[in-house]
């Protein structure tokens, strides 16, 4: 179930206990997606952002400034992760998974 689905990414909570109500999992997925936009500057920068960070996987020289930008990543989706999974309780296995529109 993709519930956010913005015309650059979308969001989607996976892994999440069988038991958390559609609604529960909506609003995670939009806080997450808030979360990473706020931290990032919007929309556009969590898309440039993700892409660039995709980008690195398997490339064999990479350079500080892509350095950079997987920390910054790293930290703003572990952020949005803890405060969107903060309402749901016990989901220690879920993680949000983020893609490209």
């Amino acid at each position: 179930m993709e519930a956010i689905t913005e015309s650059l990414y979308t969001v989607a909570l996976r892994d999440a206990p069988s038991s958390l109500p559609a609604d529960a999992r909506i609003t995670a997925e939009a806080r997450y997606a808030r979360e990473l936009e706020r931290a990032l500057g919007g929309p556009e920068q969590v898309a440039a952002a993700l892409d660039a960070v995709l980008s690195l996987e398997g490339s064999d020289t990479v350079s500080a400034a892509d350095q950079e930008l997987a920390k910054i990543w790293q930290k703003a989706a572990s952020t949005a992760r803890e405060r969107a999974l903060s309402q749901i309780g016990e989901a220690e296995e879920a993680y949000f998974e983020v893609r490209l529109g």
